[in-house]
């Protein structure tokens, strides 16, 4: 990875604002439209800088990492803003993003995002060309506050589908961040080569109501505790790394756990595989707090719900 010593302050790449189909069923904006501006500003910059996919080329957001500071409600005008903060060695660039609260002045998440241009047909990496000037322009450095807290930036480990599925309970539990869930490809989720699209989130697959679901507000599952009190899990952080793009008609496979847990929060990962071929697709781990949806603050995770957690929990894979 490489970079220059040079730091401007983020510029404004996106701005809109928060709508009433966006708010899930915590009562806030769901993560997935944080991300969908983020990816905006992404696009943005990249457009900037010159990084346009030729014929037979394609972009790809392979790693994407974002912390949430302060949950957004309907109405909210928001603004993203980023800088380039990193080239890998002409093989891609990974660009800094904040979005913030226009009226507020509160910063709402960030991002860290990591794409990379490939051959549409055999998914090589193909070599960027960057202008210096530009990447100088450009250049910003990634605050204390959007840096990772709980989560790492390090390479995680690809582990098989037959060392992972046995280890998985079959059913979801403690709110869908455990367990087993499948999905369908749609063809209108694909693009030109019939795969799925490089702006379409494999989650996006998974937890979106499958046919012979009802439709439903998306989001976290309310439960309540022994004490009576309503509660869910909100997310903190987030990592997603994409290795493939499934394709149209393929059912993909989610198998989840924790890795690790505190009195609070709960770290979460999530493998997503082929159910077919059984190749790793991509990998995701998410911090979550345990919120009691009434009081809208963090609460202990409840004593009755523990010991499950504790049961499935595979450190060893953190």
């Amino acid at each position: 990875m490489s970079q220059t010593s040079n730091s401007n302050q983020p510029q404004l790449l996106h701005e809109s604002r928060v709508t009433e189909s966006q708010i899930d069923s915590l009562g806030h904006m769901n993560v997935r439209f944080y991300v969908e501006r983020a990816s905006a500003a992404n696009q943005a910059l990249l457009n900037r800088l010159g990084i346009t996919p030729g014929n037979g080329q394609k972009i790809r957001r392979t790693d994407t990492f974002n912390r949430f500071h302060r949950e957004q409600f309907e109405g909210a005008l928001l603004r993203t803003f980023g800088g380039l903060v990193a080239t890998e060695d002409r093989n891609g660039v990974t660009g800094y993003y904040e979005i913030r609260n226009e009226e507020s002045g509160d910063v709402a998440a960030t991002f860290i995002m990591t794409s990379q241009l490939l051959d549409t047909t055999t998914e090589e990496l193909l070599p960027l060309k960057l202008d210096e000037q530009q990447v100088s322009e450009w250049m910003v450095e990634v605050p204390e506050y959007g840096r990772p807290r709980s989560l790492t930036l390090n390479e995680p480990r690809r582990p098989s589908f037959e060392e992972i599925e046995p280890l998985i309970p079959d059913d979801e539990l403690l709110g869908g961040l455990s367990g087993r869930r499948e999905g369908i490809v749609l063809k209108e989720d694909c693009d030109e080569t019939g795969h799925l699209a490089e702006g379409t989130d494999l989650v996006h697959v998974i937890w979106r109501p499958q046919p012979g679901e009802d439709l439903r507000k998306v989001g976290p599952p309310h439960l309540r505790d022994q004490q009576g009190r309503l509660y869910s899990w909100a997310m903190m952080e987030i990592r997603s790394i994409v290795y493939q793009r499934p394709a149209a008609g393929e059912t993909i496979v989610s198998l989840s756990t924790d890795v690790n847990y505190g009195e609070k929060w709960r770290h979460s990962r999530r493998w997503v595989f082929s159910k077919n071929s059984r190749e790793l697709l991509g990998i995701s781990d998410q911090t979550g707090i345990c919120m009691d949806l009434e009081a809208r603050r963090a609460i202990n995770i409840p004593d009755e719900v523990r010991p499950l957690i504790e049961k499935y929990c595979l450190r060893d894979l953190a």
